[in-house]
């Protein structure tokens, strides 16, 4: 075995194991053998100047699921690479900005995936939203905060963890003033319906709240 030191695309440098007896040219292939063309056919397009990719794929029974630089949710055969459906959370919108996002959440029918101030269930096997969750499925996190949905800002970058019934999801928020409430919520992973909500700033009766001046939260 040995390990040959790649600079692809971008300049990013990749080191890559190759078994013995395995010819590898790199001017004119790929440093699996074949030849670059076939994986330019292949190439899905779906990438910008300054896109990243930076979501954990998440493989299930032979399916792989992941987030892609502009944001679409894909299922893809995880041996053939074939793409088995594709969802756009955007609705068509035009990738402006790169996005770090974290992947995709995989519990019993359903796929989970946020976008903006919104949070998706799909059918695993079709990736249509599941009408039954949330609104026509999805639920905007912008709601259940105690404060005006309409004048705040708030996303996440994780698709959240399953605990039972429930999808434990975090924040992003601006940190700028007026902020927007950073807490922590459960969603039931059926309804979308909030279960409950930690106030990551104590307030009034709850522990903690002697230790921030009055009225913090």
């Amino acid at each position: 075995m040995m390990i040959v030191r790649v600079t692809v695309e971008g300049g990013v440098v990749q080191h890559v194991e190759v078994p013995e007896g395995v010819r590898v040219v790199v001017r004119d292939y790929d440093v699996d053998g074949t030849d670059a063309d076939d994986h330019e056919q292949d190439e899905s397009g779906d990438h910008f100047t300054g896109s990243e990719m930076q979501s954990n794929a998440i493989v299930v029974d032979g399916v792989l699921y992941a987030t892609t630089p502009t944001m679409k949710v894909i299922a893809v055969n995880a041996v053939t690479g074939k793409e088995i459906w594709r969802f756009d959370p955007s609705g068509g919108s035009t990738a402006r900005a790169r996005f770090r996002h974290r992947g995709v959440t995989v519990h019993a029918d359903r796929v989970f995936v946020t976008y903006r101030n919104f949070l998706f269930a799909l059918d695993k096997a079709t990736g249509s939203p599941i009408a039954s969750f949330g609104a026509n499925g999805r639920v905007d996190l912008r709601e259940g905060l105690g404060k005006p949905a309409e004048g705040l800002s708030v996303s996440a970058s994780t698709p959240g963890v399953v605990f039972e019934d429930l999808l434990i999801l975090p924040s992003s928020v601006p940190e700028t003033l007026p902020g927007t409430p950073g807490h922590i919520r459960a969603f039931d992973v059926k309804t979308g319906k909030q279960r409950w909500m930690f106030h990551t700033i104590p307030q009034p009766g709850e522990f903690g709240y002697d230790t921030w001046p009055t009225d913090a939260y």
